[in-house]
């Protein structure tokens, strides 16, 4: 019997508040105290502060931590291990709220003076909301405040917590109705397709350059720090096993709903590749790790995924560009061809006499797709409302910001609009 998931679509074209939350006519409509009290039961926060950016709208979400499509499961435990009991994702009923958002934003009281207070942004109009994937969603803001005796730490995980339980109380508002479109995902046992090569798609999911944040609910509610490559079925990442870890690198939790790549291997598979699986990863930080996560990467792919290729991406630079290097390289010797799709991290596009925009030179690798380079700027326009900073007067000019500050405007895992072209 395969895992089969069915998304129950319902498409979102507003957002407004009301005394019921529910959602009829394309309109999600939500009670605002309702959501309030149900954040605030987690004793890490002081306060809940929840407002709409539609799109068009002359508004800035400051901020930014992580942006979740609207998602609860019709039986079942939402985003598994982050929310409740560890079951497993990937199988039955999910509504989803298509055209909504949940951004989180850290939010703080006083912001802290002498550093970039607006941090990662999301516009919902003008040149921002043209660059980045969330100007055109109808976007619900929730701005949790610390309570005074948490941590910075005990915080971040409230902040990710919050967001995840306002993504699946939207939701459920949703779960008796007739979806407007349904999408399907399975790989039968015993149907596969014959005459078609077997790809793998190898995932990172978290670089350890930075120190991890301790409980972080990445995979199934708990941080991936010491994990060794792990096999997951494709529907797991859809259906909220995975979450974006803290700090995102590209990579926000609604991108993994979505995720462009496993979508992609999915709408292929059967046509012209036979889709084998997905093998997860972290990203070591020294070269005993990286031959270690390599060997272990390139066994899965080739003699328990069957894999005659394999798509590789990264999350971050350096470290993580070597690993996914060392991982292609190890698949290329297995006889595992591999195709590679990556930002460029810390390349300078200004200066034209540079040709290479990797840290590894591996003749073997040939196929290599760019996603982009996140280092040029953009002048945004004056808001005239901006969320995500009280009492702060930050965000509220015209400004020059590197595209990287905009949420959605670079994605790890495709999907984005920009791409780099040199001229």
């Amino acid at each position: 019997m395969a895992m089969r998931l069915e998304l129950n679509i319902l498409r979102i074209k507003d957002v407004r508040f009301a005394e019921k939350t529910s959602v009829n006519g394309g309109v999600l409509s939500i009670n605002r105290n309702e959501l309030r009290q149900l954040l605030l039961e987690d004793k890490r926060l002081a306060d809940v502060d929840v407002e709409l950016a539609h799109p068009g709208e002359k508004c800035r979400i400051a901020r930014v931590i992580d942006v979740i499509e609207p998602r609860a499961k019709a039986s079942g435990q939402d985003f598994p291990g982050a929310l409740g009991a560890h079951v497993s994702a990937g199988s039955g009923a999910t509504c989803v709220l298509r055209g909504g958002a949940v951004t989180v934003s850290e939010y703080f009281k006083e912001a802290t003076r002498g550093v970039d207070s607006l941090r990662d942004f999301i516009d919902m109009w003008g040149p921002g909301g043209e660059a980045g994937s969330y100007g055109k969603t109808c976007n619900v803001a929730v701005m949790p405040v610390p309570a005074q005796d948490a941590s910075v730490a005990e915080y971040h995980i409230a902040l990710k917590v919050a967001g995840l339980k306002t993504a699946a109380y939207l939701a459920k508002a949703g779960l008796d109705l007739p979806p407007d479109e349904v999408e399907t995902y399975d790989l039968p046992f015993g149907q596969e397709p014959a005459g078609f090569p077997r790809v793998a798609y190898i995932y990172q999911v978290l670089t350890n350059q930075f120190t991890p944040l301790a409980g972080d609910p990445v995979l199934y509610g708990d941080n991936i720090e010491r994990i060794v490559p792990t096999i997951l079925h494709p529907n797991e990442i859809f259906d909220g096993a995975l979450i974006a870890p803290w700090g995102g690198y590209f990579m926000e939790t609604y991108a993994i709903q979505n995720h462009p790549i496993v979508k992609e291997l999915y709408r292929n598979h059967g046509k012209t590749l036979h889709f084998a699986g997905v093998i997860i990863t972290n990203a070591p930080n020294n070269v005993a790790e990286f031959e270690r996560a390599a060997t272990i990467a390139a066994n899965l792919a080739k003699w328990t995924l069957g894999a005659e290729g394999a798509v590789l991406t990264k999350i971050g630079g350096g470290a993580p560009e070597i690993t996914m290097a060392r991982m292609a390289q190890k698949c290329e010797e297995m006889g595992v061809k591999t195709a590679l799709a990556f930002l460029h991290m810390g390349i300078d596009t200004t200066d034209t006499s540079l040709k290479a925009t990797t840290i590894f030179n591996a003749p073997e690798i040939d196929a290599m797709v760019s996603m982009g380079a996140p280092v040029a700027s953009i002048t945004v326009p004056a808001p005239d409302r901006v969320i995500g900073i009280p009492g702060e007067a930050a965000g509220t000019g015209e400004m020059v910001k590197g595209l990287r500050q905009i949420k959605g405007a670079f994605s790890q895992i495709g999907g984005s609009k920009l791409i780099a072209v040199r001229y």
